[in-house]
């Protein structure tokens, strides 16, 4: 199942957490203080070198993260989850860890890794901190969702006192303004560049904070309809649809949106019975 996957802004996180690996990997076995070594060449050389192999490792674990966030819920596929974030997000980065550290020791040192104690000693630190950088993301992931079905039950509650009163809105934003919205106004809301917009069928689209996840569950399901990852349509907006290659469905929107729109086939006869 493909879901949204959630935001991690973990640049400087990512940055600092860089630097700490490569002075904690670099310190192992070493009966020099930090400022004992911060007064030889070496130690800039192997502060630099670390930090780009942990950097470029850090950097892959993440996007793995990100593939399977996209494809495996921790809550939905969990025993898949966890041997495709071991395999992949803990023994694939520690191989290469390996393989970047023997290619720096060949080309800064000319040295042998297999004749360092790299093997014996740092080898354990580095994998330890691969696991902890999974363990970090799964808790930042545990508390995005947490965060998520929180604002969704308060978007919910906000939906009831407003079909309460008979008129339900979306509150969306435009040049710092916020602005509410009422459903019925919706054409579709789309993803793009992480971001979710929503389009009135009159006027310029809008940015929102709501998640098109959200949105699927503000929205009434008789009127709008997940038609794929990116899209939520309202039934007002299908303008018109074809059957195309491999079971999937093609649909015109009026408004037109700029991509087009592609029913998958696992949602083709679902979407038939709602449009219909």
């Amino acid at each position: 199942m493909t879901t949204t996957p959630p935001v991690y802004k973990d640049f400087w996180f990512k940055i600092i957490g860089c630097l700490a690996i490569s002075e904690i990997t670099d310190s192992i076995g070493r009966e020099e203080s930090l400022l004992q070594r911060m007064s030889t060449r070496h130690f800039y050389t192997d502060l630099l070198g670390g930090f780009v192999i942990a950097l470029l490792l850090w950097e892959i674990v993440r996007q793995i993260i990100r593939w399977l966030d996209r494809r495996y819920d921790w809550t939905e596929q969990p025993l898949k989850r966890i041997l495709l974030q071991i395999s992949l997000g803990v023994v694939l980065p520690s191989f290469l860890a390996f393989v970047g550290t023997m290619i720096f020791m060949k080309l800064a040192y000319n040295q042998d890794i297999f004749k360092t104690s790299w093997l014996n000693n740092e080898v354990y630190t580095v994998i330890l901190l691969i696991v902890l950088i999974n363990l970090v993301y799964l808790t930042w992931w545990l508390y995005l969702k947490w965060k998520e079905q929180h604002k969704a039950s308060s978007n919910a509650e906000s939906k009831s006192v407003s079909a309460e009163a008979g008129y339900q809105v979306v509150e969306v934003s435009r040049a710092g303004k916020k602005i509410l919205l009422p459903h019925q106004d919706i054409a579709y809301a789309y993803l793009n560049n992480g971001y979710c917009y929503i389009k009135p069928f009159e006027g310029d689209g809008f940015v929102t904070s709501y998640t098109l996840d959200e949105l699927t569950r503000v929205l009434d399901e008789n009127n709008f309809f997940r038609v794929n990852r990116q899209t939520l349509i309202n039934r007002k907006s299908c303008a018109a649809y074809e059957s195309i290659e491999n079971g999937k469905i093609k649909l015109e929107t009026n408004p037109a949106l700029k991509t087009p729109v592609i029913v998958s086939q696992k949602r083709a006869s679902e979407f038939r019975k709602w449009v219909s």
